[in-house]
């Protein structure tokens, strides 16, 4: 299977996270929000290019039926750069049986495995925080964290291929967007997650690769501390923002998947469809060759 030389963190997050680039903020907000759940979710949809859903790379769950998750809705403290900040909050998982091998589940008849390759999923985590002033426009300020559960690492430099037959764990991926269009891409920085699903079902659609499954509700506890660097069209720069999340616990949305199938990629379906092609990109085409 073929392997690209990276480019820098933030070249690689950029590719994992292409749904979310088409956000346009306008505006800035720092206290309570005064929109309610279901506005403050007509915004986010806004913000993630007028999709009428909730989606995350890594974490497949597509919310069609906005007013389901409103309850759900938390708004936390955050600091940005030292400076408080209140958000809305919403974490989804995804999982998926014991041995599941990446390469079975998305067929991309251009990048083959090789033998016997097996490659477990990662970051099914997602964590959503945006600042919204208005239903009718994108958030003002959004926040994505790519993760998993546990310990998340967000630093690409120290999770690239080693030799041997055990790959370090993909590094978390996360964007920060604010004024315009400014684009923040995680540098470093770790997140601790802890996931517990309750008894309350949710009745959001399987994805595609999935045969069978459950939703619930969970409780999804965080803490942890992302540096971010600025993303240019002509690249990162040197401005950085540091963002806080204090240990705090927030609701969201469990999708277990009990049994997968198999489907197969074209080009489009990389911006398209948010779920395990992620691992296979990071693992194929965005760490360096070492085998």
């Amino acid at each position: 299977m073929p392997f690209g030389k990276t480019k820098s963190p933030a070249h690689a997050a950029a590719s994992c996270v292409a749904l979310l680039i088409s956000l346009s903020a306008c505006g800035d907000s720092s206290g309570p929000s005064k929109l309610d759940s279901s506005a403050a979710l007509q915004s986010l949809a806004l913000g993630m290019g007028a999709l009428v859903s909730v989606e995350s790379p890594g974490v497949a769950p597509m919310v069609t039926d906005l007013s389901e998750i409103a309850p759900l809705l938390d708004q936390i403290n955050v600091s940005i750069d030292e400076s408080s900040q209140t958000m809305f909050a919403l974490g989804v998982r995804e999982s998926f049986p014991a041995g599941t091998c990446v390469e079975n589940v998305f067929i991309d008849p251009a990048f083959p495995p090789l033998p016997g390759e097996c490659t477990s999923p990662e970051l099914g985590l997602g964590v959503l925080l945006w600042q919204s002033h208005s239903a009718s426009a994108p958030p003002d300020r959004m926040i994505f964290l790519i993760a998993d559960v546990g310990t998340t690492n967000f630093d690409f430099s120290s999770n690239f291929y080693d030799p041997g037959p055990t790959p370090p764990p993909v590094p978390g991926v996360a964007i920060y967007l604010e004024n315009m269009g400014e684009m923040w891409l995680s540098l470093s920085g770790t997140l601790t997650s802890q996931i517990a699903a309750t008894t309350q079902a949710c009745g959001i659609p399987l994805p595609p690769y999935a045969k069978s499954g459950s939703c619930s509700v969970a409780t999804f506890d965080e803490q942890g501390t992302i540096t971010f660097e600025e993303f240019t069209e002509t690249g990162p720069s040197a401005r950085h923002r540091v963002v806080t999340i204090p240990r705090q616990t927030i609701h969201g949305l469990w999708q277990a998947i009990t049994e997968t199938q198999p489907v197969t990629l074209s080009p489009w379906d990389y911006n398209r469809i948010p779920g395990l092609q992620l691992q296979l990109q990071l693992r194929t085409r965005l760490l360096p060759a070492t085998r």
